[in-house]
């Protein structure tokens, strides 16, 4: 029995790990873990697909079933397989959005411990005298003292 990599069954099935992880846990998948690898059988990427899909016949309804069920029971089953197809097109978006919004979930949560972290490290101290470095001390002290000897600046009066 063929296995499969994670990310050789996210690329055939085109999804995100993520959304492989939301349909295992949907349809009931278990992974075959070898060490720290996880891996797929081809009968398990199977169910993770859906099971059949419809695709369309080349043929017309009316030689597709040759007269053995009537017209409301030709048009009860297309319509049936087009809402299979439809269902399984809404699953797939589905998973794609609980993915997307559990990124955007991780990264607001990312953001607040971020805040919170920042106001723990700097809590009293006012962001323009953290960010000063030795030219702009220099500038603020020559416009306090603008005409001042070297003694004057050493000894910290105006000359």
């Amino acid at each position: 029995m063929k296995r499969y990599s994670i990310e050789e069954v996210c690329e055939q099935l085109g999804i995100s790990r993520q959304g492989m992880n939301v349909r295992c846990r949907k349809y009931g998948v278990e992974k075959i873990k070898e060490g720290r690898r996880s891996y797929l059988t081809t009968q398990q990427i199977k169910i993770l697909k859906g099971g059949k899909t419809s695709k369309t016949p080349e043929n017309d309804d009316t030689e597709r079933f040759e007269g053995s069920q009537t017209g409301d029971e030709r048009l009860i089953t297309r319509l049936t397989e087009e809402n299979d197809y439809l269902r399984k097109k809404l699953d797939e978006e589905g998973d794609k959005v609980k993915g997307s919004l559990n990124v955007i979930f991780q990264q607001t949560e990312r953001i607040g411990k971020l805040e919170t972290e920042n106001t723990r490290l700097l809590p009293y101290a006012p962001p323009a005298d953290i960010m000063e470095n030795e030219v702009e001390m220099e500038q603020k002290q020559k416009q306090e003292f603008p005409n001042q000897s070297w003694l004057g600046k050493w000894f910290g009066k105006k000359g």
